[in-house]
């Protein structure tokens, strides 16, 4: 039941921000994507303690009237939308997501969510939000962010920028070191935001998964 108020969910949403076309070619990978998923993907490793004396004000979206939150709980989040900002009811399986221990990043323009992106600090939520199983060191003080998602009318304006600040900064406070993330080989926007990074990949993953059989193999880059 969760699960298909989720999808329902999404459904509205993506009709809402790309109209009926978009909805149906979603629609299709979707189903597509129950049957059989292949993907390859860079993999990262980037320190983070050097984003200590970076400045906010270098970041900030040309947006007006954003809001920023937090939210690390299903209790936080009730508080937050009896407020008047939804959140559960447009990103699917939000609330299991933070039940499991993801922590989401958003930005809303006065009720409207606008950016979303997902940190995880235990295996369990990595899983959550949807991130390939590569090899993470948590009790090492690394963590992984995921499932980043900015809304199309409000795209080029610097949120993804920003929200990442607003993430890794999250991610210092509380003691991370290392951020971990997979890029899609083919997301060569995502690859080409990497502004703040200097490193390459270190590594390559692939995914493959045909009904319930799954595999992942990574090998390290020089």
């Amino acid at each position: 039941m969760a699960e298909s108020s989720g999808l329902v969910a999404r459904a509205k949403s993506i009709y809402r921000t790309g109209g009926p076309l978009h909805l149906v070619k979603r629609g299709f990978a979707f189903l597509l994507w129950r049957v059989f998923e292949y993907r390859r993907y860079y993999l990262y490793a980037d320190p983070i303690d050097h984003l200590r004396d970076l400045s906010e004000a270098d970041f900030l979206p040309r947006v007006d009237g954003f809001t920023v939150k937090v939210v690390s709980s299903n209790e936080e989040a009730d508080e937050m939308e009896a407020s008047g900002l939804p959140f559960r009811a447009q990103i699917a399986g939000a609330g299991e997501r933070v039940d499991k221990g993801a922590v989401a990043i958003l930005m809303f323009v006065e009720e409207e969510l606008v950016y979303v992106n997902w940190a995880a600090l235990t295996e369990k939520a990595q899983r959550a939000i949807g991130e390939p199983p590569y090899r993470l060191g948590f009790a090492s003080r690394e963590a992984c962010s995921g499932g980043l998602w900015t809304h199309p009318r409000y795209r080029r304006r610097g949120l993804r920028r920003y929200g990442r600040f607003l993430l890794l900064r999250f991610l210092l406070e509380n003691g991370i070191r290392t951020r971990r993330t997979a890029i899609a080989k083919g997301n060569v926007v995502a690859q080409q935001g990497r502004h703040e990074y200097p490193r390459g990949p270190q590594g390559e993953g692939r995914y493959l998964r045909v009904l319930w059989w799954k595999s992942w193999k990574e090998r390290p880059l020089s």
